[in-house]
């Protein structure tokens, strides 16, 4: 079995969670970080697991594209969904929703909150500024959801090549 995550991130939270969510994974799993040209093509893996992190309520522009540009190859695929945010609940829920085509979230096999980690050292000036204006978080925050990246991982060992 041969897996894909493909996903986006912007100052590091989603990659460490697809890391994580890799290292996890007893199939050979390669990752690719959208924003990157080249992306391979979903037609040479068997499990492809895509996410990003939320920014002002929406996921980044480059996983709804892949998807919309994937469709058809996603639709032959095993595919599981995943977002890095820091709620959980009904608006985490309601987040991850929002963030896949009805399309897609119906076909996934496996949706996941994977949490959050925020490092105000690593915002741009502008991120930083709104995050302190709305949050006013006292210092970094890291809320990773190791319960969940584990819980996917597993749907993906259970799954039959």
């Amino acid at each position: 079995m041969k897996v894909l995550i493909a996903y986006r991130s912007r100052y590091g939270a989603t990659e460490l969670c697809a890391r994580s969510l890799a290292e996890k994974i007893n199939a050979e799993t390669v990752l690719h970080d959208l924003r990157t040209p080249g992306r391979p093509s979903p037609m040479g893996f068997d499990v492809i697991l895509i996410g990003g992190s939320i920014y002002g309520g929406k996921i980044q522009r480059e996983v709804g594209s892949f998807c919309d540009q994937e469709r058809e190859r996603l639709l032959s695929k095993k595919v599981g969904l995943f977002i890095c945010s820091f709620y959980d609940g009904e608006r985490g829920v309601a987040e991850l929703q929002a963030s896949f085509p009805p399309w897609l979230s119906a076909h996934a096999f496996a949706c996941e909150l994977l949490g959050g980690k925020l490092s105000l050292g690593r915002l741009s000036v502008l991120d930083r500024l709104l995050v302190k204006a709305v949050v006013r978080p006292p210092r970094d925050i890291s809320a990773i959801r190791t319960d969940a990246i584990v819980r996917m991982a597993q749907a993906v060992n259970a799954l039959k090549p």
